[in-house]
């Protein structure tokens, strides 16, 4: 592997997954507000829709950025690593934290599209 490859794998894999749960907070929060607040009520947006995109977007790019922890990890584990280990320790560090933010990635959306928006 070489190492721009890499570098872009290592990219991927530590901030795919963060990115991903950031943006669907963000997104959702923004849908929740134009589906349910007085102003924006006639724009018709539909809540559930948006937000069943928005978990499928953002889950997709949490499960790349787990994806590229893995194949960098793996790629690492047969001896392509650096002399100090700085790049193994981030694609043990990625792995861990990717399949983290995709658990809650998934698990914020599931909370999302079950509860009614509008009430409360």
């Amino acid at each position: 592997m070489t190492e721009r490859r890499q570098s872009l794998l290592l990219f991927a894999a530590l901030w795919f997954a963060p990115s991903a749960w950031v943006l669907e907070l963000v997104a959702g929060y923004w849908f929740e507000e134009a589906a349910c607040s007085r102003g924006t009520m006639a724009w018709g947006v539909n809540d559930k829709l948006w937000q069943g995109v928005t978990l499928a977007v953002c889950a997709s790019l949490a499960a790349a950025g787990l994806a590229a922890a893995w194949l960098i990890w793996r790629a690492l584990r047969e001896g392509a690593g650096d002399a100090r280990g700085r790049t193994h320790f981030l694609a043990v560090w990625s792995l861990s934290v990717s399949a983290v933010f995709l658990v809650g990635t998934v698990m914020t959306g599931i909370g999302v599209l079950s509860l009614d928006p509008c009430k409360g």
